[in-house]
């Protein structure tokens, strides 16, 4: 019995280490650049070279055009609607990450509950009455005189049933505010505990597809990098060997991980669309944790800078976090690029009124664009929602998206929960696009000014993201070398230590630590007897050199 269970355990561990894979998800396998992104088209390294072509063109948009610089989203009138916010609010020790023990010692703008306020103007999207009155400043100038506000209002328009993301004026008594997104940058506020694990629990569990969502008889779409058969192999062992159990280890020991009913390989055996879902959610949740590394207050010094222990302990150790970054990139750049022509024409007026601006912005988003293009294959939409379910599936992914943009109202920090919104609603904008937008079609959905804000400025945060990994990455390697270095010269200590003492002596412990041969008297007698031999050396050594060291 003790054999076969060990036959079956060695048989697990040998599986489980198959080659070129990681043996947890903690340990740290470096990505290769010229390996090509899960579920995407194209290399590490070409998204990289990308990115660095297209962020200056991506930054110039969203930093100097009053059109990108500007949101409007409901903040403030909106409640959560799957629990209460109790555990929600953010202006307290116990919710700040690695916060002095006692927040009355630091200045009160370094604190939590003043970090995740809202900066700069505001102004409330205006009835119509006041639209009338001022048609040409209907925001009164509240966003600042040198705001040209034909640029940043938005008419109402009507919902389109084709949306990923729920309006922001959807059913809420207020329509919104405009603020800077320019004055309120996305970095850290000392939002987490609770109430931020509970928001990003209810993304990953509450908005898992179920198993009818997408059954196995559907022909739908897989990646093109199968498991490897030590995977196949390792599979079929644990089925043997009481899947469920496993199952439910898994959940306890990786709760953000999607519980699937049949397998512990969830991303590998899933179909395309359930696959795309998780990379998106994984993919923002690790793109955001980069930026509040990267913008990262010491609450010592009151200095904003890079935190590389951040960054360790919630990236580097997780490469299938830094992956899902790079297939969203790769998502969103197939999304922008393929939008292009459809913002080329005159069709879409950006600044209302104002010819010159909207010339300028319009240019700025070409750029952009004209960019994204450059490398032709990023992203295969074509491969989703094909087999003959593909509607009611489409329809399933779209619900199963505006409920995670409803679960950003239960954010209980004001910056943190713009930016997730935001970001939320540029996803929800890209899969629109990509989904959608059918180039042999004449029914095009009229994208709304706060969908177009939303995707490029989530665009130029997951262009951020992918710049601070690079930088984060960089200093880990250098880290690493370091330590590997001080490890190396440690060890050449003790050895050097171990060449200066007498041989005799490490002889003696030597034969101390050994024993006698044997448990005959004679064994124990030899043993003694070399051992005083020994000793003898080391003493009369010891007394030829003494007057040298005295």
């Amino acid at each position: 019995m003790k054999t076969a269970s060990r036959v079956f355990y060695l048989s697990i561990f040998a599986l489980w280490a198959a080659p070129g894979s990681c043996s947890s998800s903690t340990e740290n396998c470096p990505i290769s650049p010229k390996s090509i992104v899960e579920d995407a088209c194209a290399s590490y390294a070409t998204l990289e070279k990308l990115n660095a072509r297209t962020k200056p063109a991506v930054d110039d948009l969203t930093r100097n055009t009053d059109f990108f610089s500007h949101y409007r989203l409901n903040l403030f009138h909106k409640s959560c609607p799957f629990w209460n916010d109790e555990n929600g609010m953010c202006g307290n020790i116990g919710c700040a990450v690695e916060t002095l023990d006692n927040e009355e010692d630091i200045p009160e703008v370094w604190r939590a509950h003043e970090l995740s306020k809202l900066e700069g103007p505001r102004a409330q999207h205006p009835g119509k009455k006041a639209r009338y009155e001022n048609p040409d400043r209907p925001l009164q100038g509240k966003l600042g005189e040198d705001v040209g506000e034909s640029c940043v209002f938005e008419y109402d328009d009507e919902c389109d049933e084709r949306d990923y993301c729920v309006p922001e004026d959807e059913s809420a008594s207020s329509k919104g505010d405009y603020v800077s997104l320019l004055r309120n940058p996305e970095r850290f506020t000392g939002y987490a505990g609770d109430g931020a694990k509970q928001v990003w629990d209810a993304v990953y569990r509450e908005n898992c597809f179920q198993k009818s969502s997408f059954p196995r008889s559907a022909n739908l779409g897989v990646s093109q990098w199968p498991p490897g058969p030590a995977a196949q192999d390792l599979k079929q062992i644990l089925d043997a060997a009481g899947r469920q159990a496993q199952l439910e280890q898994q959940r306890i020991e990786k709760p953000n991980t999607p519980f699937v009913a049949n397998t512990g390989f969830e991303v590998e055996d899933e179909c395309l669309e359930k696959r795309v879902f998780y990379r998106v959610m994984s993919g923002m949740h690790a793109s955001i944790s980069s930026h509040l590394c990267w913008d990262f207050l010491n609450q010592t010094t009151g200095e904003w800078q890079p935190n590389l222990s951040c960054y360790e302990h919630r990236l580097h150790n997780f490469p299938d976090r830094i992956s899902n970054v790079y297939f969203n990139y790769a998502l969103l750049t197939r999304a922008v690029a393929k939008l292009g022509k459809y913002l080329k024409g005159e069709e879409y007026t950006f600044c209302t009124g104002d010819p010159q601006g909207d010339a300028v912005t319009r240019s700025k988003v070409l750029a952009v664009t004209e960019q994204a293009a450059s490398v032709p294959q990023i992203f295969d939409e074509s491969l989703m929602f094909v087999n003959g379910e593909g509607p009611s599936l489409k329809e399933d992914f779209r619900n199963r998206f505006r409920n995670v943009s409803r679960l950003m109202d239960c954010v209980g920090c004001d910056k943190c929960r713009l930016w997730g919104k935001l970001q939320t609603a540029g996803y929800g904008t890209a899969l629109k696009v990509l989904f959608e937008l059918d180039n042999d079609s004449g029914d095009v959905p009229v994208l709304k000014r706060t969908e177009l804000v939303a995707l490029f400025n989530t665009y130029a945060r997951i262009s951020s993201s992918m710049n601070a990994i690079g930088h984060f990455r960089r200093r880990m390697e250098d880290k690493i070398a370091a330590e590997k270095e001080a490890e190396e010269m440690t060890a050449a200590a003790k050895a050097q230590e171990l060449e200066d003492i007498d041989p005799d002596l490490l002889e003696f412990v030597r034969l101390q630590n050994q024993g006698p041969q044997g448990d005959t008297v004679g064994d124990h007698f030899s043993h003694e007897m070399a051992r005083f031999r020994v000793a003898v050396k080391v003493i009369v050594k010891g007394w030829i050199r003494g007057p040298k060291t005295v």
